[in-house]
């Protein structure tokens, strides 16, 4: 900024003259502006003592240059100064003389009719013509010169070259920055810059700062969005840009809004606003663009930057003599950076800069423009965000493209963006293994966002040609960490309809979750097979349920689902013989998926610990290169049978296998499972972890049901055990949706409200919540207690409710299923709540002999204890003393064996 300083006795009257006039005439305060105001009162001050001057105010569109002219005019009337005005405005541009013609001087009649009529002759008559009118100081206010016509542009000119004969002062804005300016008054702006022996300042205003948006904010009346060193107040700048324009226009909006907003409504409101207005500034400024300029930035917006300007005015028909002025042009109005090439500062706004091109110009731009891109080796990202908006190109390089633009945007959170990739890549001709690897990666993709859509692509997958076996692993582990856990159903998995046997494939996608066929397809079973085996399946499961129960109970769900039994229908029928399902595990060729389903079944039932263990480490002991999921149902079962370390190992190994195969969904899996088993082996601190990278990875309205029923109950049993009651009450009493009763987490859920309320002094609601788990489960013939330890936990509600003959059939039957199972925590847990809720003689020995099944983990045992301990705290009176010794030596960490 070149400003000359005023002399020393002016400076008190030019401050005291800003404060009065501001004051008189209620001027609005400019903020950010006071240094370019007191430019103008020293140009004023100068020019009422006799002395030319010449001040130019440029910048982008919306930066306030008419409002700082008019203060400048503001202030030369409050001295004295006659003031000439005139506004440019683009119908005008072309019209001779038609700027100047509006400088018109106040003239008596009788003087106006002894002098020739103002406003004819040429550019020296017309100069004259002004500087005659200046015969006392006189101030030309030139409002928007850079849509001054030619002519007046060479008498403004003419003006300036005579500027010391005449007390006349000059202010102009126009629009320019950073030294660029239209080609229309550039030459006049390089001569304003030197008037006066190079005294002739040039003022930029640049964008407002944070201080200056959050004084217009208050100015405006409204309430303060943030606190004044709130880090929001940069951001309203970078989203607004310092633009005076747009932060009047969108506080003017908000002062129309009726009632009172937040700060967090303020806020949204704020940055919806802003993006309004600057539609709105963009939309003017474009209109105004010659056809040269307009025709280049619409190029410019296709390219998106990433090819060279030069080849960008050729793909547009642009001629090079064109380019230099269009482009300083564009820079002027702010519509393009300074870069090389350049790129549109207005990217969001193509749809109204390219509305005047054809469908086929503009399909043949893009598509030009993304080969020129991809030649040019610019940034495969921006190459992939030009290609979105492409028709196929039939290029072999466009879908490796976009592929691994998708990868990286997933890896960044951002699977909406990946997915929008993904889709563009399947446009393209693809050869049919590539088709079937982006049809996975695009249901992945939509498997955090848009569950139908991934439903979508996966039903395309299985219904097109055979994958390879790589593809039909990452396939099944998608379908599977999606809905239902795996292997809830005990029997086999139909989905046929009444009148045809021969199910449609792949009807797990429609009907209910197929399990089986899944896991047969992921082997490579063809779909024929897969039908084959489902009427061989379907026949031995009819003849195991009996006419009464096809004709029974399951008649109202078949209406329900149009005529097709689901999963659902077939969970509560009998089991079938386990001679007919269960593999030998003790057989080298094994098939890793039924021995995991098999060792699943029992644990559920809860027979044999001891060889549902070996099962689940045999399963774990296969390569990784299957199914994921068999070796989750691996480490669930492992865990019940308490080999806590080597399902925690392996769930590791299994994490990391999902990582490698970039699948969020599987790996949100894993992590929750990983939470549980943290939470058995009371590290609630470390599971409250695992939970939260588990709802990072993707939004919670694109979960599953099913999934996003664990992950509340997770939740809420891992903010019991950290004592955070408040908490867990408000999550609790978060709906979720309709349709989560239906599914097989809702006994998890049920069970972590039951804890929560008996832990609250709530046993009524305990009690209800607890005996419909038990019911949920029993309908299941899922009996484990180490499963869910319900009918303890219910017991504890009947004695917080009065009945304690029902809670004594409660701890009986449940010590009887623990006992049956085999382990330890399944035993320890029940005893211990026995213990803890019995003033009987032989609580002190219950209670000991539970924390000894524990093992020698001191945070198992002090994490059980004190959960326990908060169950039964109102129950009765505080525990007996030799009740309270046992609790305090075995729950001692300094003391144990």
């Amino acid at each position: 900024m070149n400003i000359v300083p005023a002399p020393s006795d002016t400076r008190p009257h030019g401050a005291r003259l800003l404060r009065e006039r501001a004051a008189q005439d209620g001027l609005a305060p400019l903020y950010g502006r006071e240094a370019e105001q007191a430019a103008l009162v020293h140009l004023v001050t100068r020019l009422a003592a006799g002395q030319a001057g010449v001040t130019v105010l440029h910048g982008v569109p919306g930066s306030g240059r008419s409002k700082l002219l008019r203060r400048g005019v503001a202030f030369a009337r409050a001295v004295g100064v006659q003031v000439l005005t005139a506004l440019g405005s683009a119908p005008s541009a072309h019209t001779p003389y038609a700027f100047v013609a509006q400088l018109r001087p106040r003239a008596s009649a009788s003087a106006a009719a002894r002098t020739a009529p103002y406003g004819e002759g040429s550019v020296a008559d017309r100069c004259r013509a002004l500087l005659a009118a200046a015969h006392r100081p006189t101030l030309l206010a030139l409002d928007d010169v850079h849509w001054a016509d030619a002519e007046s542009v060479q008498v403004i000119g003419a003006l300036l070259r005579r500027l010391g004969s005449a007390p006349l002062g000059v202010l102009m804005t126009v629009t320019g920055t950073r030294g660029e300016f239209p080609d229309r008054c550039a030459a006049l702006v390089d001569q304003a810059a030197f008037c006066q022996d190079g005294g002739g300042p040039l003022l930029e205003l640049g964008p407002l700062g944070a201080a200056e948006v959050r004084s217009l904010v208050g100015a405006a009346g409204l309430p303060e969005p943030a606190g004044p060193r709130d880090p929001w107040w940069e951001h309203a700048v970078r989203i607004s840009r310092g633009n005076p324009w747009l932060l009047r226009r969108t506080l003017d909006e908000l002062r129309r809004e009726p009632g009172e907003m937040t700060p967090g409504q303020l806020r949204k409101a704020f940055a919806e606003g802003i993006e309004t207005a600057r539609s709105e500034l963009a939309a003017q400024t474009v209109a105004r663009l010659d056809e040269a300029p307009l025709t280049l930035l619409r190029g410019l917006m296709v390219c998106r930057g990433l090819v060279p300007v030069d080849r960008v005015a050729a793909l547009v028909g642009l001629g090079a003599p064109d380019v230099p002025g269009a482009l300083r042009a564009l820079r002027a109005y702010g519509l393009i950076d300074h870069g090389d090439p350049p790129r549109p500062a207005l990217t969001e706004r193509a749809a109204s800069v390219l509305a005047g091109l054809s469908g086929a110009t503009r399909a043949r731009l893009r598509a030009d423009a993304a080969r020129w891109a991809q030649r040019c080796d610019a940034a495969e990202e921006d190459v992939a965000a030009l290609l979105l908006s492409t028709e196929p190109l039939g290029d072999p390089w466009v879908a490796s493209v976009l592929r691994r633009a998708a990868r990286l945007r997933l890896v960044q959170g951002r699977p909406a963006e990946a997915a929008a990739l993904l889709e563009r890549a399947l446009r393209e001709p693809l050869a049919g293994a590539e088709r079937a690897e982006v049809l996975l990666e695009a249901a992945e993709a939509y498997a955090v966002t848009a569950p139908e859509a991934a439903q979508v692509r996966i039903a395309e997958l299985m219904s097109g040609p055979p994958p390879g076996a790589r593809l039909r692993a990452a396939t099944t582990d998608l379908v599977l960490a999606r809905g239902e856990p795996v292997f809830e159903s005990t029997g086999p998995v139909l989905s046929y309809d009444d009148d045809n046997a021969r199910p449609a494939f792949p009807a797990f996608l429609d009907g209910g979750e197929r399990t089986q066929d899944l896991l047969r397809w992921a082997k490579g079973a063809a779909p024929d097979d897969v039908a084959a085996a489902d009427r061989a399946a379907g026949a031995r499961c009819r003849g195991a349920e009996g006419p009464a129960h096809r004709g029974g109970p399951a008649g109202p769900r078949r209406a329900r689902h149009g005529g097709r039994r689901t999963v659902a229908d077939l969970a509560h029928g009998p089991l079938p013989a386990p001679a007919d399902t269960c593999p030998n595990a003790a057989d080298p060729g094994f098939d890793p998926t039924a021995l995991a389903a098999e060792a699943w079944r029992q644990a559920m039932v809860g027979h044999d610990a001891a060889a549902v263990r070996e099962m689940g480490l045999r399963v774990l002991g296969a390569p990784l290169d299957g199914p994921l999921y068999p070796r989750f149902a691996a480490v669930s079962v492992l865990s019940l049978a308490d080999a806590h370390s080597a399902a925690r190992d392996a769930l590791d190994a299994t994490l990391a296998e999902a990582g490698k195969r970039a699948s969020p969904t599987v790996v949100a899996r894993g992590l929750m499972l990983r939470a549980r088993l943290n939470l058995r082996a009371g590290d609630p601190d470390t599971a409250a972890r695992d939970l939260a990278a588990c709802r990072a990875l993707a939004p919670l309205h694109a979960w599953h049901p099913s999934r996003l029923t664990a992950l509340r109950a997770a939740q809420i049993r891992v903010l019991i055990a950290r004592e955070r009651f408040a908490d867990a009450d408000r999550l609790a009493s978060v709906e979720l949706p309709p349709c989560a009763e239906e599914c097989s987490a809702w006994t998890e859920l049920l069970y972590s409200r039951a804890q929560l309320m008996l832990c609250r002094g709530r046993p009524g609601q305990a009690l209800a919540e607890a005996e419909e788990c038990g019911r949920r489960l029993t309908a299941r013939n899922w009996r484990n207690p180490a499963l869910l330890a319900w009918r303890s936990l219910a017991a504890l509600a009947h004695l917080g409710c009065g009945d304690e003959e029902r809670a004594a059939e409660l701890f009986a039957e449940e010590l009887r299923l623990a006992e049956r199972w085999g382990t330890d925590s399944a035993l320890a847990w029940t005893e211990l709540r026995r213990g803890l809720a019995s003033p009987a003689p032989q609580a002190a020995r219950l209670t000991e002999r539970a924390l000894r099944r524990l093992g020698h983990s001191p945070a198992a045992r002090r994490f059980a204890q004190a959960l326990v301990t908060r169950e039964t705290a109102g129950l009765h009176p505080p525990p007996r003393a030799d009740t309270a010794s046992a609790v305090r030596r075995f729950g001692d960490p300094a003391r144990a064996t």
